[in-house]
């Protein structure tokens, strides 16, 4: 099983950083894992869509002393206590000091807020947590704001039957375990149209969706019995629609963390572009935990 001991989470003193750190810290707490919280100064700044441009000289040692200290309260305010935050404060790119941090201290998982912008440029030009998340092979949490600490009763994973579920379904097991909660695992078979196959060799449509469900849940289910330890309680689901429609449609439905299979396309920023990761990220439901593949 995936190891789950160490969490790095991106502050940036918002109300989306504050969303992050109480998530991952109640995680932190059902885990026992040990917390780092990392915020990075810029020495630019970006006016969407003109490039960035220094504004600021090197951080100097009162300054560093000053926001460790401002890190250090944030990250010990009412409502963070209960799990030991290492407070580090580096200057440089957001992201590239996140993966940076990450990759030197070994970290099992990055956990990052959302902005909650649903504009097109938002996801062209990148934000912190797209990059972040195309660039590590490390699994990461994006928290969108307000979602505050979680009660962690139900953990949605939605696989799509490729060679990368069992990766997936390992990562969404350990933390269903370890937190006690309920395991939902989905699979979302296309909608059907009028030029497939099927009406051709007169099989009707009830027919056709019976037989995709009951090959699908005993795909499912095989992936649950050799991956899903014993003492987690699954509740196999087979649906028919558009997949991020169906994920946050039944994240909607008391959800506490959705785990997502995620992977670069080959081209620079189309990591998120179009796909189901994309769409339910800017739906912001409830937490997404993508794991990378």
């Amino acid at each position: 099983m995936p190891k789950l001991e160490s969490i790095l989470v991106g502050v940036d003193f918002t109300e989306g950083s504050r969303a992050a750190l109480d998530y991952g810290l109640s995680l932190a707490r059902r885990l026992g894992a040990r917390v780092s919280a990392l915020h990075v100064t810029p020495r630019y700044v970006t006016y969407e869509p003109l490039p960035a441009f220094p504004v600021a000289p090197p951080l100097d040692p009162e300054r560093q002393q000053g926001l460790q200290e401002d890190l250090r309260r944030f990250v010990t305010s009412p409502g963070s206590e209960g799990a030991p935050v290492e407070a580090v404060v580096r200057e440089g790119d957001p992201a590239d000091e996140i993966l940076a941090l990450a990759a030197a201290s070994g970290v099992d998982l990055i956990v990052v807020g959302t902005q909650g912008r649903r504009g097109f440029e938002r996801w062209i030009l990148g934000s912190v947590t797209e990059r972040v998340a195309r660039k590590t092979d490390r699994p990461v949490l994006a928290v969108p704001p307000g979602a505050g600490a979680a009660a962690f009763t139900r953990v949605l994973c939605a696989l799509d039957l490729s060679d990368a579920s069992a990766a997936i379904l390992e990562h969404a097991a350990a933390i269903t375990r370890a937190v006690g909660a309920e395991l939902v695992v989905l699979y979302v078979a296309s909608d059907f149209h009028w030029y497939d196959p099927w009406p051709i060799a007169g099989m009707d449509a009830e027919a056709v969706h019976g037989a995709v469900a009951e090959s699908a849940r005993e795909r499912l289910a095989r992936l649950v019995e050799r991956d899903v330890p014993e003492g987690v309680r699954v509740d196999l689901r087979v649906s028919f629609g558009r997949a991020h429609r169906e994920i946050e449609r039944i994240a909607g439905e008391g959800v506490d963390l959705v785990v997502l299979g995620a992977s670069a396309s080959g081209g620079v920023d189309r990591f998120f572009f179009g796909s189901t990761a994309q769409h339910v990220l800017r739906a912001g439901v409830c937490p997404v935990l993508l794991v990378r593949h």
